[in-house]
C-alpha cells in the first residue's frame, strides 16, 4: 500500500522543520553569546546542539520525510526502529565527543542538549493548539 502524504502530514512536516530551525538558531546565539566568554564553552555548546539535532533530524526524516509503504503496524515497527537508531546515534555522538574533543565543557555541553529538549517540548506543545486546549 503506497499513500500519499495528507494535509495533516504536510503540515506536521512543516511544522518539524520550523522546530529544527528554531532550535539550531538557539544553539548558534547561545553559542555566540558564549563565544564573548570562552571559546571552549562556544564549541562545546555547538557540539551538545549537535549532539541533539542530527539523531532526532535521521528520526523525523525516517517518520515524516520518507515514503511509508505497508500497514499501520509496520509503519509503527519502523517507528520503534527509528527510535532505537536515534538513541544509538546519541550514544555514539557522546561517545565520540568525549573521546575526541579536548578540552571539552561538559557543563555546557550538557546544558545545550538538555536546553533543547526541554525546548522541544514546550515548541510542540506550543504548536498544537488542541493540546493547549486540554
Amino acid at each position: 500500500m503506497n499513500l500519499k502524504p495528507g494535509k495533516h502530514t504536510q503540515v506536521a512536516r512543516q511544522g518539524v522543520i520550523r522546530i529544527f530551525l528554531t532550535q539550531a538558531l538557539l544553539v548558534v546565539i547561545i553559542a555566540a553569546i558564549s563565544l564573548f566568554f570562552d571559546l571552549v564553552v562556544a564549541y562545546s555548546v555547538l557540539l551538545g546542539g549537535g549532539i541533539y539535532l542530527i539523531p532526532n533530524t535521521y528520526f523525523a526524516w525516517r517518520v515524516l520525510f520518507r515514503e511509508q509503504k505497508g500497514t499501520p503496524g509496520r509503519i509503527l515497527t519502523d517507528m520503534y526502529i527509528g527510535q532505537i537508531w536515534k538513541m544509538l546515534i546519541s550514544i555514539v555522538c557522546f561517545a565520540l565527543v568525549f573521546i575526541m574533543v579536548r578540552p571539552l565543557s561538559p557543563f555546557s555541553l550538557f546544558f545545550a542538549f538538555i536546553l533543547l529538549q526541554v525546548s522541544s517540548w514546550y515548541l510542540q506543545m506550543k504548536a498544537n493548539y488542541r493540546f493547549l486546549k486540554l
